[in-house]
Formats: C-alpha cells, sequence, structure tokens
C-alpha cells in the first residue's frame, strides 16, 4: 500500500500540473479504509479541473460522506503524461485521496456528463486493471455505476456498465450503496446482486436488454426480464429534502469553474426545443431565498472562496431574484464576494440585477440568443425578440461591461442563408450600440446536435462538410475591430452527434478507437478524429447513417428510457416548430401536458415567499493599515503546488479564518498577500516570506494560529512579525539547499565542477530553450552521503534553480536530473 503511494509520488513529480493529483483538498472527509462497511469511489471521466467543477458529482460525494459506514474517494481521468508512466511503470490507476487502486473498491461510480468522455471510461477502466466490459467482470471486481445527463440514451456506453442511475441520484445513489454493501456483507453472486439492482426504481441494468439489429440497422431492445421494460428516471420533489453538509471541496489547481457554485433552481420549463435539459430535469424546483443565503454563508465560511455562482438552467427565470441578489450583496459585499449568475435568459434582467452584479466586479456578460432570426427563434422555441436583445446589452453596456458574449447554434431544423445574415447581422449591431459606441461583442458558435428526448431527436445532423462550409462563410463574415468569432470544432460535433443518436454497436468503436489512441476527446488539443475514421472504417461502420434524420414511427435505441416527457408531447412539438408556433412556459400559462408531472409530489416548485430576513453584514471597524512578515513552510505533497496555487491556498485561508484583511484595488480585488519569491513546483522549503496586511491590529501569535488552522497539511506558518511594506518581503540573496540523490556522486566531479570558472547548461525557461551560465551563482557545494548541500547567490530577478545545478554536474537536462528530494531553507535568524 505504501509502496504504492511512494511510487505514484515519484511518478507525479514528474508530469505537468501535479497538483491534479495530490487529493486530500480542504473538506475532504477521511476515515480507516479497512473499518467500514463499503468503499466508494466516484470517478469522472473527464481532467480535475473539469471535474472539480461538477456540482454533481460533488453533491454525491457530500451525500455518501456523510454516511460513517461508508468510505468515500474520488477519481478524475489522468493527462496523457500521467497515463504514460503509469503505463510504463506497471502501476495501477489509483484513487485520488486515499491512493488505493480502484480494484479495491466495492461500487465505482463513473459518470458520463457528455458524449465525448467515452474513451475516458474505457481508458481508466483498463487503467485500474478492472475488465472494460461488464459481461467479464467476476465477483471479485468493483460494480461499476454509472449515470449523468448523457446516459439519456445510454446504449454507446451501456456494455461498460454493471448499472445506470437514469435521472437525479440523491436518492438512488444511497439505496445503490446499501443494496451492494448488503451484497458484500452476505457474499451474493454479481448476477443475484445485479437483479437487486434492477429491483431500485430508476437503475437500468443493461446485461437485462438485448439489442436487435436488421441489415445493419437497429430494430428494437428487448427486455429479458419480465416487467422490466421502461426505466422511469428518478426525481427529486424538494432540493432540500435531501439534507447533506454544504461543505465543497476546495481544489488545489485552478479549475473551470474556480468559485463556489449553489444551484438556486433544477429544471425549466421554456421548453427550448434543442435542450435535452428541459426533459431531463423537469419540472422546476426552486430553492427559497433563505435556504440559498444559508448555503452561502456555509460554503463560503467553509471554503474562502470570493466568487458564487446561482447556478440554473436559467438564473433569471428564478422567481425571487432581484430579492436574492439584493440580500446577498448586504451580506457579502463588504468581504469583497462577487456574484456571477450563468444562463441569463434575455428579458429576465432589470437594471436592479444588473447594479448589484457589478458592485464588486463584472464577472462577465453572456446571452445566448441561438439563432440569427426571429423566425429561427419561434421554431425552437426561444421567442426572443431583438429589441428585447438589444435592450439587455445596452443596459450592460451603460453599466460598464465592456466585453459581451453571444452565443449561437448552426445546422438548426429549417435554417436558411437568411438565418446566418442574421448572426452577422445581429452581433455588428450590438457592436454600435450607442451610435459608433458599442462593447467588444464575441460571438460563439457551435454545431446543432439533435439530442434524445427533445423534440428534435429525429432530424438530421448537418454534414462535416456542410458545417465547414458555413462556418467558413461566418469567419469571413465576423471579423472587426470589435468582433470576435469562436466555434466548436466541427468534427468534435460530429462525433458527439454520433454518440446522442447511437446503439450498443458503438461499443466496439470506442474500444478501438481507444486502442488507437483516442482520449480526452472534449479537448480540442487532445482530439484525434483519424482514430475514430480509422475504427469506424475498420469495423465497417458508417458514421454518417447516424446523423441521418429518423422515422417517428420507427424505434430508436433510446425509447425503454423514460424521462417522464411523453413521445406523444414531443411529436406536438415538433409539429407546432415546423409550423413556427411558441409554446407557453407552463409556470405561468396552462398545463401542457408533458408527462413530467404527477402532481402530487413531482411538479413545478416555485420559491413563493421572496422576503428575506434581515442580514447584517459582518463590517470590520478599520483602524489602519499593518503589516506583518510571514515565515513559513511549504513542504510534503504541497510541494507540488506553483506558486499561483499556493497563494490561493493563502487566499482562501485567511477569508476562512475570518482575518480583517485589506483588499487591494481595482477590477479584482484580493486581499493583500504578498509573497517575496516563487519557488518552484516540485521543491520543499522551511523557510518562505510572505506579506500579509490587514485593517486591525492583531497579535502575531493570533495571526499565526489563525492561518495555521485553516492552511493545508504541507503549509505552515512557522513565524509572524510586525514589519513595513518596504522590509516586509526581503530575503537574504544566499539560498541553502539540501538536496537528496538518487545516484551517488564522486567528490572528483564536485571538485572539478567548482574548479571550472565557466559552466554553461541548456534549459528551458517558458517556451524557449536558452543557455545560461550556471558557476558564477555557485557560492558553496559539498557532499555528504548522498546529499548534496548547496549555497546558491539568487539575485532579485534571473538566477539558476538547484536542479540545473544538479544537471550540470551529471551533464544531463535538468529533467534528468537525478533528484529525489529538493529542501531549500534560509538560516532563519537572517529573516527575522
Amino acid at each position: 500500500m505504501e509502496d504504492l503511494k511512494a511510487r505514484f509520488e515519484k511518478i507525479i513529480a514528474r508530469v505537468r500540473k501535479p497538483s491534479r493529483y495530490l487529493g486530500g483538498e480542504k473538506n475532504v472527509v477521511s476515515r480507516p479504509f479497512e473499518e467500514t462497511d463499503l468503499k466508494i469511489c466516484l470517478v469522472f471521466p473527464d481532467l480535475y479541473e473539469v471535474g472539480m467543477s461538477h456540482i454533481g458529482l460533488l453533491i454525491l460525494y457530500l451525500i455518501l460522506s456523510s454516511r460513517e459506514n461508508f468510505f468515500v474517494d474520488r477519481a478524475y481521468a489522468p493527462a496523457r503524461d500521467l497515463e504514460a508512466f503509469l503505463r510504463k511503470e506497471n502501476l495501477p490507476f489509483l484513487s485520488l485521496t486515499a491512493k488505493r487502486s480502484l480494484k479495491e473498491f466495492d461500487l465505482i461510480g463513473i459518470s458520463y456528463p457528455y458524449e465525448l468522455c467515452a474513451t475516458n471510461i474505457v481508458n481508466i477502466l483498463d487503467l485500474a486493471g478492472i475488465p472494460v466490459l461488464a459481461e467479464n467482470r467476476t465477483d471479485a471486481d468493483p460494480i461499476v455505476l454509472g449515470g449523468g445527463s448523457a446516459v439519456s440514451n445510454p446504449e454507446p456506453v451501456a456494455d461498460f456498465y454493471d448499472a445506470i442511475i437514469i435521472g437525479e441520484a440523491e436518492e438512488a445513489i444511497l439505496e445503490v450503496a446499501e443494496v451492494v454493501s448488503l451484497a458484500r456483507k452476505k457474499a451474493v453472486a454479481r448476477a443475484e446482486l445485479l437483479n437487486s439492482l434492477s429491483e431500485i426504481p430508476g437503475v437500468y441494468v443493461p446485461s437485462f436488454f438485448k439489442p436487435i439489429y436488421e441489415k445493419g440497422v437497429f430494430k428494437e431492445l428487448v427486455p429479458l426480464k419480465p416487467g422490466y421494460e421502461k426505466i422511469k428516471r428518478r426525481v427529486v420533489p424538494d432540493l432540500d429534502f435531501i439534507p447533506y453538509p454544504w461543505r465543497p471541496l476546495v481544489p488545489w489547481a485552478e479549475i473551470a469553474h474556480d468559485r463556489l457554485a449553489i444551484e438556486i433552481s433544477r429544471g425549466c420549463t421554456r421548453g427550448c426545443r434543442f435542450c435535452q435539459a428541459s426533459s431531463l430535469y423537469r419540472p422546476v424546483r426552486e430553492r427559497t431565498p433563505r435556504r440559498l443565503l444559508e448555503m452561502a454563508e456555509e460554503g463560503l465560511l467553509a471554503t474562502g472562496w470570493d466568487e458564487i455562482s446561482f447556478l440554473s438552467l436559467s438564473a433569471g427565470d428564478y422567481s425571487c431574484l432581484t430579492e436574492l441578489i439584493v440580500s446577498f450583496n448586504k451580506r457579502f459585499l463588504p468581504e469583497k464576494v462577487a456574484l456571477s449568475l450563468p444562463s441569463l435568459r434575455v428579458g429576465s434582467l432589470n437594471e436592479t440585477i444588473i447594479a448589484e452584479i457589478k458592485k464588486v466586479r463584472k464577472t462577465g456578460f453572456t446571452l445566448a440568443p441561438e439563432a440569427g432570426t426571429e423566425r429561427l427563434r419561434q421554431v425552437i422555441n426561444k421567442d426572443i425578440k431583438e429589441e428585447d436583445l438589444l435592450e439587455t446589452a445596452r443596459m450592460a453596456y451603460e453599466a460598464g461591461w465592456q466585453h459581451l458574449k453571444l452565443y449561437f447554434m448552426i445546422g438548426l431544423p429549417t435554417e436558411t442563408q437568411e438565418d446566418l445574415e442574421g448572426i452577422v447581422r445581429l452581433a455588428r449591431k450590438l457592436t454600435r450600440i450607442k451610435g459608433k459606441r458599442g462593447p467588444q461583442v464575441n460571438v460563439s458558435v457551435s454545431t446543432f446536435v439533435p439530442k434524445p428526448h427533445t423534440a428534435f431527436q429525429w432530424e438530421a445532423q448537418l454534414s462535416l462538410a456542410e458545417t465547414k462550409r458555413r462556418l467558413n462563410w461566418l469567419k469571413a463574415k465576423l471579423s472587426g475591430r470589435r468582433l470576435k468569432f469562436k466555434w466548436h470544432k466541427p468534427e468534435q460535433s460530429f462525433l458527439e452527434g454520433v454518440f446522442s443518436k447511437g446503439d450498443r454497436r458503438l461499443a466496439k468503436l470506442i474500444l478501438l478507437a481507444h486502442e488507437k489512441g483516442a482520449r480526452l476527446d472534449g479537448w480540442s488539443e487532445e482530439f484525434r478524429f483519424e482514430a475514430w475514421l480509422a475504427a469506424a472504417k475498420e469495423l465497417g461502420l458508417d458514421l454518417e447513417n447516424y446523423l441521418a434524420a429518423k422515422d417517428p414511427n420507427l424505434p430508436l435505441p433510446w425509447e425503454h428510457i423514460d424521462l417522464g416527457v411523453t413521445k406523444e408531447f414531443l411529436l406536438e412539438e415538433r409539429n407546432r416548430a415546423l409550423s413556427q408556433k411558441t409554446s407557453p412556459d407552463c409556470r405561468f400559462a396552462k398545463c401542457l401536458k408533458c408527462g413530467a408531472c404527477d402532481f402530487k409530489s413531482i411538479k413545478n416548485l416555485l420559491a413563493k415567499d421572496c422576503d428575506v430576513p434581515a442580514i447584517r453584514p459582518k463590517i470590520v471597524a478599520e483602524e489602519g493599515r499593518f503589516t506583518y512578515r510571514l515565515i513559513y513552510q511549504k513542504i510534503g505533497l504541497c510541494r507540488f503546488l506553483s506558486q499561483l496555487e499556493v497563494m490561493k491556498q493563502f487566499h482562501r485561508a485567511a477569508r476562512r479564518a475570518g482575518l480583517p484583511l485589506s483588499f487591494s484595488e481595482g477590477f479584482h480585488p484580493l486581499p493583500r498577500i504578498s509573497f517575496a519569491k516563487a519557488l518552484p513546483v516540485g521543491v520543499e522549503s522551511l523557510s518562505e516570506v510572505a506579506a500579509l496586511e490587514l485593517v486591525k491590529k492583531l497579535s502575531p501569535e493570533e495571526i499565526k494560529l489563525s492561518l495555521n488552522k485553516e492552511l493545508p497539511e504541507g503549509l505552515a506558518i512557522k513565524e509572524v512579525i510586525p514589519s513595513s511594506p518596504k522590509k516586509a518581503l526581503s530575503v537574504p540573496d544566499e539560498a541553502h539547499y539540501e538536496i537528496t540523490l538518487a545516484e551517488p556522486i564522486s567528490d572528483d566531479a564536485i571538485q572539478e565542477f567548482l574548479a571550472k570558472r565557466s559552466v554553461v547548461l541548456k534549459v528551458r525557461r517558458g517556451k524557449k530553450e536558452k543557455e545560461i551560465e550556471i558557476r558564477p551563482y555557485v557560492l558553496s557545494l559539498e557532499k555528504e552521503d548522498n546529499k548534496l548541500k548547496l549555497v546558491l547567490f539568487e539575485p532579485r530577478e534571473g538566477g539558476v534553480r538547484a536542479e540545473e545545478v544538479v544537471a550540470a554536474l551529471f551533464n544531463c537536462a535538468p529533467s534528468a536530473a537525478p533528484i529525489q528530494r529538493i529542501v531549500k531553507s534560509y538560516p532563519l535568524e537572517l529573516l527575522k
């Protein structure tokens, strides 16, 4: 066990962004592995920075880890460099914090959040040594459980899963865990366990269904278990029905959405006809403003983030949005906590909301017209008038937003050249929203993908060639001083469409494409389309056929999945779309009889009471500006943090500690914490220097205790000394290093080095390689057993690194230097 950890630690010392693989973040729940009834690992099949931004996996982690008899860990997809090292060193894929092989867990929950992570699922199972195909697993293997929004059509990945939760998992995941736990205690055979799982409402066991094909065309999916013909999704009637502590995990690395996310509502009944989430998450369920402010208080106190995002499919539709934002700012504005609202709908904003959002900092302003003309917006049931869009943009611009993002889709049903021209015309109008003046407009375009369980599930997707033609036309037109054009890679949209409408035959395609090098397909720089094309050709699959229009009278591969919304309703919406007729929002009009509600427990649940209790802001009475010199250590796994990541840990720890912080001015107010020097990733230090400015005088001991309580293990304050802004960051220009070598070096080699007046080494600085002079910076160098004692002259700018000195000694590249450990220090008496 320890050997696995030690071997893994050696590997991550050699990869890019090692902080992705550390684990043990703030708020992680840790228990003895052997003493729990059930071992669960939740896996997000994408990189750490994406997975840590996913609120669904976080919620499941908080729910499961609140059960004392469960051991819960996480894992995220490895980047290619780590994967290469794992395979080379014959090391299995490990869980994030406990560093346990995934094979040691009873239950592995691998989500399927979007179609382009299919090969990542295969890669993770393969690296873990778990049979990729469910049919090949034995009683000794973990149960592999799926879930996520893309399982609206689980068939392309169904062969990889033992069971899949359809719909919302907050309740179902506990029921699955209890069944697996009981089965493990009784040593129940795998087949019997799968049967028990199929008895849980909302759980789909793919092996109980058999697909039938005729002449290479999907015909039907035959249920093999009587009474198990349809899998009805799970729905949580009330978001606050299942309590769990709201103490989100605080990431080491910068993540895609680096802020505290709070789900203010779930579901949307606007009924955009392209939107799968509209079907998957109906009906609308809103949290009360009181509960949301409680979650904000609890979450910020536990994490130290300086920004909150109120999440919803359509945040602007939240019933009490104005009251919520005003109350939020009253409480958190003095602490410089910013607020962002993704998914804003045109017409849902008012001047009060805009004014409140910008009070701390403007976090971005995005509008999603989706289509360039009102005609096409009526087709997709996004009834947005152009004048409303222009008015919203004008309010944002006048309130100070200089950049505006617009999202559009191309290839929507009935789209014409005039609709494409409408995108260009609308974007150009927005750049001149105030006469000749206006914001910088960034236009982002993706290709329409017909999604299962939508009114457009039967429609065709644009061919790859036609997608490229339309994008090229837009590229030529959307250029100018205040216009920028971005687009989703058409090959990725093509593959997304294949999996959206695919069947179980695609499992072989996924396996073969993975074998040919496909993984991390959601990342443009990692996407290898040629691997998919080669795999499809080898299997004789015509991928274009999956994008063709479907006959509504023929069965679809996902019709055994019941999301509540009926086929009859979707066909009616399709007909209304082709007639350019919009459908109303059922929250404010009559019921459209979509089938999602039972009108007992499952129904629209809106926040009716918008009154928020009076909240007193925490205002610190400023006494002045007080500067403190911090001497801290960075050891253990924290050595793998970059300087920027260390800075964020200090910022968040200081916020959690409740220190009376002084903040910087400008666009993004930050606590005034500065650092003397950047320590290279992988180097430990016993005495680094930082400066902290407060607006209230505190004793050094109080500051030290408060910060050490909140800093992660490996970062610790050793001394706090009252200082001045000029002196707080001063450090000696001589740094001492103790370097443990992995290979021996002779005394003669050291003496030969010291005797030279010039030693030149080729190193990489940023993206460039250059030759640097090493010798003048080495003040002393001694050998003691397998360790080097090195003293380096370190000027304010420039200089050399300890590993570069070792590389020069061994005549190798710095990345190949045989180093086990580097520990830096300054004589403590020189720092005080």
